[in-house]
Order: C-alpha cells, then structure tokens, then sequence
C-alpha cells in the first residue's frame, strides 16, 4: 500500500483536511502532518530562526506542528514520516486558488516543496460560495487524481493545482487541462493608530475581478469544471532570454 502525506493551509481541525484523510484512508496509507492553526497566504515561507515543535495527535499517524504548510511538508519528509511517500496532497482549501494565487497560497506552495523532494505535488482547492461546501466532491477529485499518478509510467513528478466548483459530484461537468488565468484585486491599506500614537496597518481584500479566457483555470471552474493546472519550479521566462541578450545587459558593465 501507497503512503500519501497529507497537509493544508487552514490548519490540521478543518473539516476539509479530515474529509481528504478518510477519503484517501480508504485506498492508501494516510499520514497527516500540518499546521496547529490557520496559515493561509504563507506561500512558501520556512522556519528558519525558531524550533518546530510537534505534537502527535494520533499515535504515528497524524501530527499537528507550529510552522507552515511547507515546514510541514519538511518536518515530515526529513525524518518524521519513516516510510517513502508516494505522493502529497495538500487540501482541501477553503477557497480556490486561481491565476496568481498560486504565488501566495500555502496550500499550492506545500505541493511545490514535495517536487523539491521529487514527489508529485497536488494541491486542491473548492471554491467558498454557497451555503455548504462540498468537500466530498473535491476529495473524489483528489482520490482520482492519485489513482491515475499512480497508473502513469516513467519518471516525471508533477505539480498539480486543481481547483473545484463548489457542487454536489454528480453536477461537476467534467475535467479541463488549464493553464493559470488571472484575477484583478481591489487591495486596500487602511492605515490606524494605536493607544500609544503607533501606526500600524491593515490590507483589506478587494473585490476579486476575475478575467473569463478560455483555458484558464478562472474560466472553467466558472463553468463548473474542474480545473488542473500543471505548475512548474522553472520560473526562467525563457521567450526573454535571447531578447535580453540581444538588448545587450549581458554588457552592461564593460
């Protein structure tokens, strides 16, 4: 049997993470290990300066600690989990991860740190709205996923960010390949004062304008489809290397 590790972003008591433990428990062999506590928007942040400290909630199983999805994803590779892992699912977030969330969203950056281990990555994220979140349909999604990593042959490692409309499963219409779309934030700086005439300052979410072109991952998960974008490490913009060559920066200093 397969061992997957488990993580999240929204901290180890979610309903999400628990729903993907148990879907995942049925098929393979389970381990979580994530944050004591909400860590949304870490992105790939790493304690350096302070002590992990790990508490075992269920005996060599389930592990909670006081550092981020990515120090959980390291805690647990380096020693913590003594069996090889097939792959990391990181999830269910609270909340999609589209465009470029991907840069932020400790959910997505706990994938990336499994392919730094050489291990596929996946990251899974439902949407919030509505007046029920359907976890279930996104840990089929999820069980599915590994499933078919499983059956591949040869050597690649993937990163998977996969997105999923929030409805009942039998309402998903379907599976699109994506590449990463985009979104427009209305960020505000609200800027206070505290007793002792300090300032100190608050960044208040926007509205989110989402930009609806076909093939991304904003767009088909608004046609209630879910979307898996295939993400990389390799962040070079290759298309500018020549041009950049060619402008001369390369003699800048002569």
């Amino acid at each position: 049997m397969l061992s997957i590790l488990i993580t999240n972003d929204d901290g180890i008591h979610t309903r999400g993470i628990k729903q993907l433990a148990e879907e995942l428990g049925c098929m393979y062999d389970v381990y979580v290990v994530a944050p004591d506590r909400e860590r949304s928007a870490t992105g790939h942040s790493i304690s350096l300066h302070d002590p992990i400290r790990v508490k075992e909630l269920e005996r060599g199983r389930v592990y909670s600690i006081d550092g981020t999805p990515v120090d959980s994803v390291h805690v647990a590779l380096l020693g913590l989990i003594k069996k090889p892992v097939f792959t990391i699912v990181s999830g269910i977030n609270f909340g999609l991860n589209l465009g470029q969330d991907v840069f932020y969203s400790g959910t997505v950056s706990a994938a990336f740190q499994a392919n730094t281990f050489g291990i596929h990555g996946i990251a899974i994220s439902i949407d919030r709205e509505g007046d029920k979140i359907y976890y279930e349909t996104a840990s089929r999604v999820a069980l599915a996923l590994v499933k078919k990593l499983e059956s591949l042959k040869g050597g690649a490692r993937f990163i998977l960010n996969v997105n999923v409309p929030n409805l009942p499963f039998k309402e998903i219409r379907g599976i699109e390949i994506t590449r990463l779309g985009k979104r427009i934030y209305r960020d505000k700086m609200i800027e206070r004062e505290d007793p002792k005439k300090n300032k100190y300052f608050w960044f208040e979410g926007g509205n989110i304008e989402d930009v609806l072109e076909p093939g991304t991952d904003v767009y088909v998960v608004r046609k209630n489809r879910v979307s898996i974008t295939p993400l990389t490490l390799d962040l070079t913009a290759y298309n500018d290397i020549e041009m950049l060559k060619d402008e001369g920066f390369s003699d800048i200093l002569e």
